[in-house]
């Protein structure tokens, strides 16, 4: 079997989970890691970043009388980091993920409209070498920087490129950023999830991403982005806003991308959320999104996916999330399309997941 069609089985699966591998590092940009670093031999050296198995339910239906969806999902997922040296300065990381398409990470189980599929491919696998004190580099099949806004106006959580990033990070001055990153490589292979695919790929170039963000205070991030993805220019600013001193929300993003060039175009999205607990375990969310369907058009090629719960178009819905003790999590989305675009009409889903990370990375102490 050659290395471009390597599928992973679930007895492999069971082995990348639970025994460490020779590989690893380089976190994510803009992926929170699930827990501390873990001190030992092994596990100074081997992290699991993130361990997600999701159960997922959803429904969607693109015009009265016509369903699409309503199926029963599961999702595995689990970011690995493996440390070449003690201090974590050469290292390796991979994401491994079921999902078929840079806007799925999410496969039938069988119960509903669509028959069972089994998949789990490599989907990321990069190379990251800090340099001094504020400079850090990555090459391989990187993760997405997406600044302080999420996927609802730029790339899919489960997406993939293949390229180079050069990272400054670090305290400045005045209103100066405290993170610049430019990233170069190639995005698209929307249905190829297998990274060593894709690798040769590097050698081409397509897309350009020069991103500066900054912290002010513990409570705000904003973050702004030269993008060029296939020549045509875009501009992204995004806000990120914990604890609004607000009576009935206490979190927001906001977030904006313009299309500057061959065909201007705008879109933009704001989420809101409120605890209704005093552990801040529940919140209740809203959002609304407007993200116009030739944004990301070259003629009638699709260049860019956004996140697939928000898609294209004019849309409004609830979100709800309820964290509960041991990394277990529920969360409710559903959304209602404005206007008169293609795709989904209504969308409802919920999500089960639980986090093994934490259970992993003790047993590697």
């Amino acid at each position: 079997m050659s290395v471009r069609h390597l599928a992973i089985q679930p007895r492999a699966l069971i082995l990348l989970l639970l025994i460490p591998l020779p590989i690893c590092s380089g976190r994510a940009a803009g992926e929170p890691i699930a827990t501390a670093p873990p001190l030992g031999l092994i596990s100074s050296h081997i992290r699991f970043l993130s361990t997600d198995v999701i159960t997922h339910y959803r429904y969607v239906d693109t015009a009265p009388g016509n369903v699409s969806t309503r199926d029963l999902y599961y999702k595995l997922s689990t970011r690995l980091q493996i440390n070449f040296t003690g201090d974590e300065r050469t290292s390796l990381q991979l994401r491994g993920e079921s999902g078929r398409n840079f806007q799925a990470s999410y496969d039938y189980t069988g119960l509903g409209m669509h028959q069972g599929y089994w998949s789990f491919n490599l989907k990321s696998l990069f190379l990251t070498q800090r340099i001094g004190q504020h400079l850090s580099a990555q090459a391989g099949g990187i993760e997405f920087d997406r600044g302080a806004g999420t996927e609802a106006t730029y790339a899919d959580n489960d997406g993939w490129l293949e390229g180079y990033r050069l990272v400054y990070s670090g305290e400045s001055r005045s209103h100066l950023p405290q993170k610049i990153s430019v990233s170069v490589g190639y995005v698209g292979d929307f249905l190829q999830p297998n990274v060593f695919a894709r690798l040769p790929r590097m050698a081409e170039e397509n897309y350009v991403q020069i991103l500066a963000s900054r912290h002010f205070g513990p409570e705000r991030e904003g973050s702004v982005e030269f993008d060029s993805i296939q020549t045509i220019r875009y501009a992204r600013p995004a806000l990120h806003w914990q604890k609004m001193p607000l009576p009935v929300v206490d979190e927001g993003y906001l977030e904006a991308m313009i299309r500057a060039s061959d065909g201007a175009r705008f879109g933009w999205s704001s989420s809101l959320f409120k605890a209704v607990d005093q552990q801040k375990r529940v919140k209740l969310g809203a959002f609304y999104s407007d993200m116009p369907d030739a944004i990301f058009r070259r003629g009638k090629s699709l260049i860019f996916e956004n996140g697939d719960s928000y898609v294209f178009g004019k849309r409004i819905g609830p979100t709800t999330r309820w964290t509960f003790p041991r990394n277990f999590e529920v969360s409710v989305f559903a959304s209602r399309r404005l206007d008169e675009t293609s795709g989904p009409r209504y969308r409802a889903q919920v999500a089960v997941r639980y986090q093994f990370a934490p259970l992993l990375n003790r047993i590697l102490q």
